[in-house]
């Protein structure tokens, strides 16, 4: 199964305005209190102080509006979506929401090896997490493994459905 993440939204999540190339816009992605979902918010800079989020904050990244009628931009900001969230986990950590955080961290290091974005290093799994690598910048990063069962894989599809195509 692959999964990918949303690309920026074409209009505010808070105001419902067009977003326009060269626009900075900052993606959210949260847990919703009370509930075992993920929810997804992008916003324009200047609306991030009224946008009210209802739950724990699991990553946060500022992206530039690219022209939507660019095709060669497309493929490309999917891949860059999923690498600026997979980042944000690590910059924004809520103890309250550490399980889903974790599970987010190995799914989302899983793919990005295999797309060559990261690569694993040394000996797989030790002590209960896995180095990764970052091609590009050669940051290094400890991903904790997580044992995806069959119970674990339905609750994933029901959590992150909002977030992912």
């Amino acid at each position: 199964m692959d999964w990918q993440i949303k690309t920026i939204a074409r209009k505010s999540s808070l105001s419902g305005t067009r977003f326009n190339p060269g626009e900075r816009v900052t993606c959210l992605i949260f847990k919703v209190s009370g509930e075992e979902e993920l929810g997804r918010a992008d916003l324009l800079e200047s609306e991030l102080g009224e946008f009210e989020i209802s739950g724990e904050v699991l990553g946060r990244w500022t992206r530039v509006v690219k022209d939507p009628d660019d095709e060669s931009v497309n493929k490309t900001e999917l891949m860059s979506s999923a690498e600026d969230f997979f980042f944000s986990l690590f910059e924004v950590e809520e103890p309250e929401a550490k399980e889903v955080s974790d599970m987010l961290k190995h799914l989302l290091s899983l793919m990005l090896e295999r797309k060559r974005v990261l690569r694993a290093v040394g000996s797989r799994q030790s002590e209960g997490q896995q180095t990764y690598r970052h091609v590009k910048t050669k940051q290094e990063l400890q991903v904790p493994v997580v044992d995806i069962s069959t119970e674990l894989m339905i609750k994933i599809q029901d959590t992150i459905g909002d977030i992912m195509l």
